[in-house]
C-alpha cells in the first residue's frame, strides 16, 4: 500500500501513468480484492494458487517475450478496445492478489504490455492501480485477521528508498531503449520468476 502511494506519485511524475487503464483495472480489482479477503480463511487454500501463478507467470512471460520479436516499434493503444478485458484482468489479479498476498505487478505489467502498452507506463500504471487496491485489502485484514507491523513497517520503508530509484531507471529505460527491447527484458524477467516460483513449488530447491 505506501509502495503504491509513494512509487505510484514517482511513475506519475515522470508521466508513466495511463490513468483510464487505472481505472478500468480499478474496477475489477477492488470489488475481487474485497471477495477474496473475505472468502480466504473458509473457502480457499494459497497453497493451489502457487502452481497457477508461476505457471501463468511462465506463459505471460513467454508471451511477451515473442511479442516483442513480432513488433518493430510499439502501435499506439486505444484502451477503449480493452476497456473489459482490463477490467477482467483487474479482477483476477485483485482476487489472487487477496488470497496470496502477493504477483498483482508481474501479472499486471505484462497484462498491460500485452495490451500494447509500452513497458515503462505498463510499470508506471500497475504501481498506482495496485496501490489503490492494497488500500482496500489492508484495511479489510486488519479489521479481520490482522497484520504483523514488525515486519510490514520495515518493508515499507525499504520501498520507501527504492521506489523514486526504481521509477528514475525506468523513466531512463523509456528513453534508452526501443519499446520492443524493454518489454522483451520485462518479459524475460517474469519468465525467469514463474520459472523459479514453479520450481520451487515442485520442490526442486
Amino acid at each position: 500500500m505506501v509502495s503504491g502511494a509513494w512509487g505510484g506519485g514517482w511513475h506519475a511524475f515522470f508521466h508513466n501513468v495511463n490513468w483510464k487503464a487505472v481505472g478500468m483495472t480499478l474496477l475489477g480489482s477492488l470489488i475481487a480484492m474485497g471477495l477474496a479477503t473475505f472468502v480466504m480463511g473458509a473457502y480457499l487454500s494459497p497453497a493451489a494458487l502457487k502452481y497457477v501463478i508461476s505457471v501463468f507467470a511462465v506463459i505471460m512471460g513467454a508471451f511477451v517475450v515473442a511479442r516483442s520479436y513480432m513488433i518493430k516499434q510499439l502501435e499506439k493503444v486505444d484502451m477503449s478496445k480493452h476497456q473489459w478485458l482490463i477490467t477482467v484482468m483487474g479482477a483476477l489479479i485483485g482476487y489472487q492478489k487477496g488470497t496470496s498476498g502477493g504477483n498483482y505487478g508481474p501479472f499486471s505489467v505484462t497484462g498491460y504490455m500485452v495490451m500494447g502498452l509500452p513497458a515503462a507506463v505498463a510499470i508506471g500504471t500497475t504501481t498506482v492501480a495496485e496501490g489503490i487496491a492494497c488500500t482496500l485489502g489492508v484495511g479489510m485484514y486488519v479489521s479481520t485477521t490482522g497484520i504483523v507491523l514488525a515486519f510490514a513497517i520495515p518493508l515499507a520503508l525499504g520501498s520507501f528508498i527504492a521506489d523514486p530509484i526504481s521509477a528514475f531507471i525506468n523513466n531512463k529505460l523509456k528513453k534508452r531503449l526501443s519499446p520492443p527491447f524493454h518489454g522483451r527484458i520485462i518479459g524475460m524477467a517474469m519468465l525467469v520468476v514463474g520459472l523459479i516460483g514453479l520450481m520451487k513449488t515442485l520442490g526442486f530447491f
